[in-house]
């Protein structure tokens, strides 16, 4: 009973941006597992992503006024406080929930500056999850913090297991820092992260992970540094200084395995700096998801 009180609170939270009607209808639905992702798409009823997939609702489709409405409350109706998250596609909300936006693109200079009118959004929820403490202890371990990659494809869960192993490296007294570029992983309020990260945790919050995790290195004397998504050649940069300093690092990827992982010649790069050994798969079966670690050796891997 108190996880499903968690749950409404998480999506009663992240639904605060719509439209108050909007809001108080989708409420009144009760899927069987908590909801992950609420679309509104212009001319389509709203929708709902549970880990059993995307339904559509019965109500009246979504219409554009709704859309301009929800970004205005999202953004607290001041767009152009948050021109540099627009610029990502997003908007990030109170409680590490996040705002996607789809549309037309307004450009600058060859820049993206924003969107001329949305075409739909997408919300996703967060929810602060601890059940998950018993299975990761033993990949934890009782040392110092080695680097770990955690793959899943988009939307399986990855910021949720990373946030609970660096929760469980800080509460051993290690220090950790994050490197949380949009905002979801701690989601700070007035300086106190919304999610429990652990007590010797630091975060820096809305830069770059790549220019963070070296602001962070300088500073914070971390023993474990924590960031998501790897995407880009800096990321890989970064996590190749963190190591050389004798930090570990935890990070993750969109990959659905570590083979598919090897087909991209970002992440091939990756594994060629030597730095992870571990990975851990996330996958879903039947609407569930299920973790296991595997060996990386090399540019390979064991299971």
């Amino acid at each position: 009973m108190q996880m499903e009180v968690k749950r409404d609170r998480a999506l009663r939270q992240a639904l605060d941006c719509l439209p108050p009607a909007r809001a108080a209808e989708l409420l009144t639905l009760e899927p069987a597992l908590p909801v992950e992702e609420v679309r509104l798409r212009a001319g389509r009823p709203p929708s709902m992503r549970t880990a059993l997939g995307e339904q559509e609702t019965g109500f009246a489709p979504v219409t554009a006024s709704e859309l301009r409405e929800t970004l205005s409350r999202a953004a607290r109706y001041s767009v152009h406080s948050y021109a540099e998250s627009m610029r990502h596609g997003f908007i990030p909300l109170a409680g590490g929930h996040r705002l996607g936006l789809c549309g037309t693109v307004a450009e600058e200079n060859g820049q993206v500056v924003g969107a001329r009118g949305l075409s739909s959004v997408n919300l996703r929820v967060a929810r602060q999850v601890n059940g998950l403490d018993d299975m990761l202890r033993p990949w934890v371990g009782a040392g110092a913090p080695d680097s770990v990659l955690l793959l899943a494809p988009p939307g399986f869960g990855k910021t949720t297991l990373l946030r609970a192993w660096v929760r469980l490296v800080s509460d051993r007294g290690y220090p950790v820092a994050v490197a949380d570029e949009r905002g979801e992983i701690a989601a700070l309020a007035d300086g106190v992260p919304q999610f429990d990260l652990g007590r010797c945790t630091d975060v820096l919050e809305g830069c770059a992970k790549s220019r963070a995790a070296l602001m962070l290195l300088k500073t914070m004397s971390p023993a474990l540094l924590a960031m998501d998504e790897v995407t880009a050649p800096e990321d890989l940069r970064a996590i190749a200084v963190c190591a050389h300093c004798g930090t570990a690092v935890l990070a993750s990827a969109h990959a659905a395995n570590v083979d598919d992982l090897r087909r991209r010649p970002l992440y091939r790069a990756l594994l060629a700096l030597g730095v992870f050994r571990r990975a851990v798969v996330i996958e879903r079966q039947d609407g569930v998801r299920r973790y296991r670690m595997e060996e990386l050796e090399g540019n390979g891997c064991s299971s």
